[in-house]
């Protein structure tokens, strides 16, 4: 019983984050908006001080007081975002269930981080001699055992432009690894055996082996760490796809493929009733529901079908995989869809009353490239035109911008919790 407290507080610290994002930050009205909700949207970074991070809130804070307006003036109901989150809900769904399974599950260690940089800061200043014949090079081999000089058998070597043989100062990490191998081998001084590289044979000499002083591990660390997690996650990714293949049985029809290659002018109706691709032995995609989509893809070039309806039939199997594993009826992933309606909501509602509205006149640009001749030099109004019409336009959207949220935060008077705010500003130090 000795040990069983700490298996608790791995749980416990989860509970408690859990509840931290579970706290409203945000109350508009009777709607309360919690710390996820706020994160689903906005995310600090390591540069952002207390400005920068209040300014994202007072953001947050804008967008839902223009989503309540939105409630109340019945954009809930309007077609084109109901449209909108027809098309959006699947995506949403199989992108929560894709993170949890493989993204989130990507973890880098340290160890790995470290490894890395000692392989930047591992230099390698290396001559070589190149040959194209493996008896020539296990000659060399002989030679060099007998006690010829690396600098006798340049000679020898294909490699005429290098001045004996140097090609420079090498990072490890930038030297492939079977070469960095054999040179491990070799004190500095030293040759090594010859290596097999492409269509050539290699001896190399190490002229200098060091260890440079930059970059500091401290400088390049959070650059390492994220291209270690991107490569992690491309590789988890095939390698889950690769099994979701696998696990639908899927299979193409090497003559549907054909037709999506054909001109459409040549397409029959028998044609359009070609199976292309089947999944689960049974559930079939036909040439008539994607010839659309692939040829529109493919925009003249000559692509791949394959390539194409693979790009559509992925995350519709990730997709299957999340209903079939309830991933639709989690509370993380409906707050994730309210959120996804949310944000339709806010961009149906400020299209309408700014950006459709800043429309901009003729006689506005005028004034305002005359008010403005110095910043376009030599150049006539005519070629200064569609320069101050963006920039009278830019002007308008900011003052209609700022006059709507004036508006609605008076009107609805958002209440922020000081609490969660503190915290959420203190966890993101």
């Amino acid at each position: 019983m000795k040990n069983l407290k700490y298996l608790f507080i791995p749980f416990f610290l989860f509970v408690i984050t859990c509840s931290f994002e579970n706290k409203t930050l945000l109350s508009v009205n009777k709607s309360n908006y919690s710390v996820a909700d706020f994160q689903e949207r906005f995310q600090f970074t390591p540069n952002d001080d207390s400005a920068m991070k209040r300014e994202r809130i007072d953001e947050f804070v804008k967008q839902m007081i223009v989503v309540e307006e939105a409630k109340a003036m019945g954009y809930e109901d309007d077609p084109v975002v109901r449209a909108a989150f027809a098309a959006n809900q699947r995506d949403v769904i199989w992108r929560s269930y894709y993170n949890d399974v493989v993204v989130n599950k990507v973890k880098v260690r340290d160890s790995e981080v470290r490894e890395v940089y000692n392989k930047i800061v591992e230099q390698y200043h290396l001559a070589q001699i190149v040959v194209a014949e493996e008896s020539l090079a296990n000659h060399l081999k002989m030679e060099l055992k007998k006690g010829s000089s690396f600098e006798d058998l340049l000679a020898y070597s294909l490699d005429t432009i290098s001045e004996n043989g140097d090609i420079g100062t090498f990072s490890a990490i930038s030297i492939p690894p079977e070469i960095v191998k054999v040179l491990k081998n070799v004190k500095e001084g030293g040759v090594t055996e010859q290596v097999k590289f492409g269509e050539y044979y290699m001896i190399f000499k190490v002229v200098e082996h060091s260890i440079a002083d930059q970059p500091s591990y401290e400088e390049v660390k959070e650059n390492i760490s994220n291209n270690l997690w991107q490569e992690k996650v491309r590789a988890a990714g095939e390698d889950y796809y690769n099994k979701l293949i696998e696990k639908a049985r899927v299979e193409y029809n090497p003559e549907g493929l054909d037709i999506l290659m054909k001109p459409e002018s040549l397409i029959t109706e028998e044609d359009l009733n070609t199976w292309v691709v089947k999944k689960y032995d049974s559930s079939c995609v036909y040439v008539r529901s994607v010839i659309d989509a692939v040829q529109y893809l493919r925009s003249g070039a000559r692509v791949d079908p394959k390539y194409l309806i693979d790009k559509e039939l992925i995350p519709d199997l990730v997709y299957d995989e999340a209903i079939k594993n309830y991933h639709d009826k989690r509370q993380t992933t409906k707050r994730k869809l309210q959120n996804a309606y949310t944000s339709l909501l806010y961009q149906k509602f400020y299209s309408d009353h700014v950006i459709e509205r800043a429309v901009v006149d003729s006689s506005e640009v005028i004034e305002y490239y005359r008010g403005h001749r110095d910043e376009f030099k030599d150049k006539d109004l005519s070629e200064a035109f569609s320069i101050a019409k963006a920039r009278v336009r830019d002007a308008k959207v900011d003052s209609m911008r700022s006059e709507l949220f004036a508006m609605l935060r008076e009107k609805h008077k958002p209440e922020i919790n000081e609490a969660a705010l503190a915290q959420l500003l203190k966890e993101d130090k």
